[in-house]
């Protein structure tokens, strides 16, 4: 038998002994008063005996509402501990959620942060920022009947490399690389020198600076491409006298490159 709110045995028998006691209780004075009325009816005197039943059946009815009482009492108690049991459940589950989510947080952030350290390496190692982009091949602007002809170096097409700096940063030397873009070959065997012909590649002969905002400025150089067979890789490397601070996410160091130029149009 399945007891109704789960009640525990001990409160139930309680509350049955109180109902039970109020049951008799009343029966006994029903009876008592009965006997008394009939007794007066019959003008038979009222003895001591005789009302020891309303005494007795008072006396039960107290006992009836101490357990009953204490059967209340019981329910009350343990009504409470159940509730501050299902609380406390919900509490816990709501801290393990909690401290899951900060903990899958705290490992994004780690990542993140990892990843943006890379970056932040890639681009600023050893105080250096580098730019690269790829251009050409060259093609002249007269065809022939099979093939097109080979650019002259006044046909070449011509970019600006740009990267991006603090403007407090003093730059110490520029690096410059150039090679075949289908050529699997290492930088540090593709550095050219300012104003040095690389097969039909060439860098300008100086770099320059330019402002770029309040906060950074552009070190630039030019690099001409009249190759007919191949692209070319070019890549400038700033060097900075110490690695510098990482700019506010608007004016972060990037490359800028500027558009090609050309001059056979």
């Amino acid at each position: 038998m399945t007891l109704p709110f789960n009640l525990d045995s001990n409160l139930v028998a309680a509350a049955l002994t109180a109902v039970g006691t109020v049951i008799g209780a009343l029966i006994q004075l029903r009876i008592a008063w009965r006997r008394e009325v009939s007794d007066r009816a019959r003008g038979v005197p009222v003895t001591r005996k005789s009302r020891r039943g309303p005494v007795l059946a008072v006396f039960l009815l107290l006992v009836a509402a101490g357990l009953g009482g204490f059967a209340l009492s019981e329910y009350l108690v343990g009504q409470s501990a159940r509730e501050s049991a299902k609380m406390r459940g919900e509490l816990h589950a709501q801290v393990a959620q909690i401290s899951a989510a900060a903990e899958r947080l705290e490992k994004a952030s780690l990542a993140e942060h990892g990843a943006g350290a890379h970056g932040e390496e890639d681009r600023h190692g050893n105080g250096e920022v580098s730019v690269t982009t790829i251009i050409g091949p060259c093609r002249a602007r007269a065809a022939g009947a099979d093939a097109a002809p080979a650019c002259t170096e006044e046909e070449a097409l011509r970019v600006t490399l740009c990267a991006s700096v603090p403007a407090s940063a003093a730059v110490t030397s520029i690096v410059l690389y150039a090679r075949p873009d289908d050529l699997a070959q290492p930088w540090s065997e593709s550095r050219v020198e300012p104003g040095q012909q690389a097969g039909r590649v060439r860098f300008a002969e100086r770099s320059f600076e330019r402002a770029e905002s309040d906060r950074t400025k552009q070190v630039c150089t030019g690099f001409a491409d009249w190759d007919g067979q191949h692209a070319f890789s070019a890549r400038l490397v700033a060097r900075l006298a110490e690695a510098p601070a990482t700019p506010s996410a608007p004016e972060a160091t990037q490359a800028a490159l500027a558009p090609v130029i050309d001059e056979r149009r």
